[in-house]
């Protein structure tokens, strides 16, 4: 068993169809996201009906709450809720209902998912819990492994018997000890925040214990101009224009 994790797409279906490509030729049975499929970038319709198409389960985000929420929605910052209400007025009543379908949480093949942090946080960011805190969270799980989002980073934190340790994931195999309690943080697909212009996710294989990240490249040139003419604010095409990796 091999399960494609993805995380926040933020509407960009150029990175979304080029994971998806890859996906189909790594002996993959089921594909898990972990919400923010929508927000920020420019089409959210294209990669709500993708993830239909391939049957991707995925857990709700803090954007799809905001969809569904206003008063919630008015939390964001300003250009946020604008590139939100941009993805709102493109958004069909259908796939309106399939974000109203998401759960806040998964349990599948004894592993949480959850966009934010563990137990169902769909907006703490994981790195700014303390070591203590995030040490009584994986205690208090019931599974060994649960899988976070949001952050747009790519990070491994590993409870064993003398204490919590945590680094980031490179692009090497990770190898994950029987024993031990592990919140993986999966990497951003669609919006960069590290000055990578590669879509991003992860494989899991709860049979050989191992995580491999995956880096994809894809036409960032293209999404950059669909979000210009889709009227993104440029706090977000910058991230697109100053990635590099």
């Amino acid at each position: 068993m091999r399960i494609a994790v993805i995380s926040d797409i933020h509407s960009n279906s150029d990175a979304l169809e080029a994971v998806l490509k890859d996906i189909s030729i790594q002996q993959v049975q089921a594909i898990i996201s972990l919400g923010d499929n929508i927000g920020y970038g420019p089409d959210p319709e294209q990669v709500i009906r993708l993830l239909e198409t391939h049957r991707v389960l995925s857990v709700l985000g803090n954007h799809e709450r905001a969809c569904l929420d206003p008063i919630y929605r008015h939390t964001f910052n300003p250009f946020a809720l604008e590139a939100l209400q941009i993805n709102l007025r493109l958004l069909s009543e259908r796939s309106m209902d399939f974000i109203r379908s998401l759960p806040r949480v998964l349990l599948r093949h004894h592993a949480r998912f959850v966009h934010g942090c563990p137990p169902d946080s769909l907006s703490t960011y994981i790195f700014r819990l303390s070591d203590d805190r995030i040490t009584s969270i994986m205690e208090q799980s019931a599974e060994r492994i649960s899988f976070v989002g949001h952050t747009h980073q790519s990070r491994v934190y590993e409870l064993t018997p003398d204490g919590l340790h945590h680094k980031n994931l490179s692009k090497h195999i990770v190898l994950l000890a029987k024993t031990y309690k592990y919140i993986i943080n999966t990497p951003s697909t669609g919006q960069p925040r590290d000055g990578y212009n590669k879509a991003r996710y992860l494989i899991w294989d709860p049979e050989n214990h191992n995580i491999e990240p995956r880096v994809i490249p894809y036409d960032i040139q293209a999404t950059l101009e669909k979000m210009k003419k889709a009227g993104i604010p440029r706090i977000y095409t910058l991230l697109f224009e100053k990635a590099t990796a």
